[in-house]
Order: C-alpha cells, then structure tokens, then sequence
C-alpha cells in the first residue's frame, strides 16, 4: 500500500505568528485554523504544521538566524527569557514543503525602513527557498493605532508593495493587509476579532489561518491542475483482442457459445 503524501508547512513570524492575545496571557496561533482548512481541502494527504512565532522578534535583527534553526538538522538553543520556545528539531525531521512569512510590524514601530525590512526578508525567504521549500509571504496588517496613521499607513503600504513586487521561483504572496483590515472592519467585527489593535483574538488569528488557508488552497490546487498525476497504464496481456470460436454465436440462448472473460474486463 502506498504511504499517503505529506504535506508539512512552516508558519514563521513574531506575535502575530504566535497567536499572541490578552497580553500573553493566550497564545493561539493562525496555524490551528490552518491546518484544518488544508486538511479539509486535502484529505488524501497527511497535513503537518509547526509554528516558530517569537513576540517582540524583527525581520531586521532576529528573523534570520531563526529562520536558519528551522532549517538546521539540530536542536537549536532554546531562549529561556522567551515565552516561545523555538520550535523542536532533531536530527533526521524532514523538510518543509511550504514557508509561510509573516514579519514587520514590530520593525516599522521602531522606525525601520520599508526598504532595510524589504532587504532583510529576502535574506529570510531565501533559506526555504535554496532547500526547495516554496514560500508565501504574507504583507503586513495594519494596526488600530490613530497617532500618526498618515505616516505609518504610507511606510506599511511601501513594504507592502515590495513584497507584492518581488519575483522568484517557488515565491508566493498572500495579501493579509487587505483581508483582514482594522479599520475597514465594522466596530461589531473589530471587538470580535481585534485585542489591542495590533493584536487578535483567538477568533481573530482564526480568521488569519481561514484567509491564508483559503489563498494556500487554491495556489495547490492550481499546481495540481498544472501537473496532474500520470495515468497508470493498463497492463495488456496476450489474446486480450481476439475473439474466440466460442464467443461466436446469441449469447441469448443457452445453447450456443461460452461466456469468455478477459484479464480487461476485470480491470
């Protein structure tokens, strides 16, 4: 019997990743609602998701030496001060199939510029991508923050649109800002799904893992349209196409002929 094809995907990112909510207190990550979305859509395949979501971590100083602990066939040093480990490895885990990047907003906060963040996440993408793990990429989700929402909005738009910009075999993006706004959001759905405008409730990071599992589904589906499994041949075995003196004659009445069967007709 044929073992099942997996399918493992890595969700990597800051708090947004982790499922951050309640100022800690509640961690639920977008992966749940992920994992559950693709095993719906896919259930002839074995669904496995692991998320390495820091709070507090930038693309520009901590993304890139964890993104390269995923990757490496050895436990990492787990950070004690951290409320999130990073995620278990041992020797002989295979790879991901799928690395889904979310990361930014913490960076544009600091005063970063959209184009060192930019420049930053390709270094980040990079790592799947050299091991033949393709990446989507998620843009940057605005946050409920009214003080200087002009300037935020037109650094977080800049970065955004270079990551919506860039091209690269086994690249992909998902537009997060626009399907799951703030401000475009009724108030009733904001206190649903919003904690402290750059946070989400669980309800919230469900929605995330609904939008991306929804985009991740259908760029799969698309591949598998685009490749579609070879057909398997039918074995053909000597005297299949010739007709026997037997079979001549009213297959209606009993005393004429046989009833012949090939190998075919069973197939």
């Amino acid at each position: 019997m044929a073992a099942r094809p997996k399918l493992r995907v890595l969700c990597f990112g800051d708090s947004l990743t982790a499922g951050y909510a309640s100022m800690g207190c509640i961690y639920h990550p977008y992966r749940l609602k992920l994992e559950q979305m693709l095993a719906m859509a896919f259930p002839d395949m074995d669904i496995e998701s692991v998320d390495d979501g820091r709070p507090g971590d930038t693309v520009k100083f901590g993304f890139l030496s964890r993104m390269q602990k995923n990757w490496n066939p050895l436990p990492p040093e787990t950070n004690s001060n951290c409320p999130i480990a990073d995620p278990p490895r041992k020797k002989g885990d295979e790879s991901y199939n799928w690395t889904i990047v979310l990361g930014g907003t913490n960076d544009l906060a600091l005063g970063v510029k959209p184009e060192d963040i930019f420049a930053k996440l390709q270094e980040v993408w990079d790592i799947p991508l050299r091991r033949k793990s393709k990446v989507l990429a998620l843009t940057v989700p605005e946050v409920g923050i009214e003080n200087g929402r002009e300037r935020m909005d037109a650094r977080r738009n800049k970065l955004n649109d270079l990551i919506k910009g860039y091209k690269k075999d086994g690249y992909h993006v998902f537009d997060l800002n626009t399907a799951v706004p703030f401000f475009a959001m009724s108030e009733s759905d904001r206190e649903a799904f919003w904690d402290d405008g750059v946070h989400l409730t669980p309800d919230g990071y469900n929605l995330i893992g609904n939008m991306v599992g929804m985009g991740l589904v259908k760029i799969l589906e698309q591949e598998r349209a685009a490749n579609p499994p070879p057909v398997k041949k039918r074995r053909v075995f000597r005297d299949d196409d010739k007709v026997f003196e037997e079979e001549v004659g009213d297959p209606t009445s009993l005393d004429q002929g046989y009833v012949v069967v090939r190998r075919k007709d069973l197939d």
